[in-house]
């Protein structure tokens, strides 16, 4: 076993030496710094080359090119400080073309909202054109686009071509997981070599005597003084503490870095964000569906809409009720337990449609030509008016304008038990309309299917919420609330 690992590693260091006679003495490590630089130079270029063609076309005139030098200069400082913060220099990062793209069209767009804030605050604005640092920003949308597919496709050929001298490392692992194991197995496509491997000396019992991993950790020690390293990479399970202490203490003469990578179990942890909690760090298993900031953001603009809302409505509230109290007997007002945020039950606010009031263990969907609907009731729901007084939810803050539809209590026990993922929906308050209902999903739902479609829906607004996204429902409420033919 001894000689066959030499002789492989023999091979590897045969492979590796001939590799480096034709390869450029630098590492992908030292691209990062070369793309910071490239980004400086384009941004300073692109924000002279807007300021003067602004000026030329607006003002037909040249400008004065120190003020657009400037002005580029001042971006591509800011640029590189929050490129830097974003992670988009580190040198794994740069074979990631859509995420290289995103996250430089982020960097750019936070840098362009920090400087006008600076702007603002120290009242400089007249030192700007206004007209072109919009050109400006504008193009640098395309050009971080175009610059980062650029730089993420030479790397990757780069890489794959052997022009650049790869940073050498070896394997303490077990046998049979070098090649499996997701880290290791992609290290080459990372511009690293793998010059040599030494598994673990497992016995049958899965169990690893001190005496035989002192030994292999010393044959470690000479190969890597013999050979040239740069790196000693330990991919063994996280539960071994007593083996990754030995392998710690025994490689500390070595005056290179030593890594530990993690097992499949502690990869998942570790992609999670990490927090302090007091004196600890911790993992974050669950983030809240919105932040405090997000979460405010939504409550204002419900506020806003549901009292200018009940302020202008307020009349046909009044013809309405006194509409439906002519029609049939009864209140005008229909109050319903519902369950919302977080499982809370709360009395919903609707214009009363039916002849009927259920509100109890048992509450039965309305169907299409149900006989309890009012010939007004009919039209009121086919309107979705009858779902307006719920701005009065939304006012005490039980509701939002988007949001899941709550359900009446008894459907909500029922579902719950049926369907796995029902209970998300209450992660956030409930709404008078809902990205499910947008989507046709809406009225009754005679088959477990069709619910869980609409559950579906609800999960993937909770995921994916923006505001953005509750004044594109909003819209899309208006625009298709008068033809849908599942209102009844």
């Amino acid at each position: 076993m001894a000689l066959a690992r030499e002789a492989t590693m023999a091979n590897n260091l045969n492979r590796q030496k001939n590799r480096e006679q034709i390869a450029v003495p630098i590492s992908l490590n030292t691209i990062s710094p070369l793309v910071a630089i490239l980004d400086f130079g384009w941004i300073v270029l692109l924000g002279t080359a807007a300021g003067l063609a602004y000026h030329a076309a607006a003002l037909e005139g040249n400008g004065e090119i120190s003020n657009y030098i400037g002005s580029g200069i001042a971006v591509a400082a800011l640029y590189s400080v929050f490129a830097h913060a974003a992670q988009l220099y580190r040198a794994s990062n740069l074979l990631r073309i859509r995420w290289q793209v995103g996250r430089s069209i982020l960097v750019w767009l936070t840098t362009f909202v920090f400087l006008a804030s600076l702007v603002f605050i120290l009242k400089i604005g007249a030192t700007f054109s206004r007209g072109a640092m919009l050109a400006f920003f504008t193009s640098g949308l395309f050009a971080n686009a175009i610059v980062r597919f650029i730089v993420a496709r030479v790397c990757t050929y780069v890489i794959a071509s052997n022009i650049l001298k790869p940073n050498r490392v070896i394997l303490i692992g077990v046998e049979n997981d070098f090649g499996s194991h997701r880290a290791t197995s992609a290290l080459e496509c990372c511009g690293y070599a793998v010059v040599g491997e030494f598994s673990l000396p497992i016995g049958p019992n899965q169990t690893i005597t001190k005496k035989a991993l002192r030994s292999l950790l010393r044959e470690v020690v000479r190969y890597v003084r013999d050979a040239r390293v740069d790196e000693v990479v330990v991919a063994i399970p996280w539960d071994k503490q007593d083996v990754i202490d030995e392998i710690e203490c025994e490689l500390r003469v070595l005056p290179l870095p030593v890594k530990l990578v993690p097992d499949d179990m502690t990869e998942r942890m570790l992609r999670r964000p990490v927090f302090e909690l007091g004196p600890t760090k911790v993992v974050e298993l669950q983030r809240a569906p919105l932040s405090a900031t997000q979460r405010n953001l939504k409550r204002t603009m419900d506020q806003i809409c549901a009292a200018l809302g009940l302020l202008l409505l307020l009349p046909l509230f009044g013809v309405i009720a006194v509409a439906i109290r002519l029609e049939t007997p009864g209140p005008a007002m229909f109050f319903q337990t519902r369950v919302g945020f977080n499982g809370r039950p709360f009395k919903i606010c609707k214009f009363r449609t039916m002849s009927t009031q259920d509100d109890g263990p048992i509450v039965v969907q309305a169907t299409r030509n149900d006989k309890r609907i009012t010939r007004l009731g009919n039209l009121l729901r086919r309107l979705s008016i009858d779902e307006v007084p719920q701005l009065l939810n939304v006012l005490r803050g039980e509701m939002s304008l988007v949001g899941p539809r709550p359900h009446a209590l008894a459907h909500d026990n029922e579902y719950d038990r049926l369907i796995a993922t029902y209970a998300i929906r209450h992660k956030i308050k409930p709404g008078i309309t809902g990205w499910a209902q947008v989507n046709g999903f809406r009225g009754e739902t005679p088959e477990l299917g069709m619910m869980r479609q609409r559950v579906e829906n609800d999960i993937w607004y909770i995921e994916y919420w923006s505001l953005g996204l509750d004044i594109r429902i909003l819209l899309l409420t208006i625009a298709r609330v008068l033809k849908s033919d599942n209102a009844y």
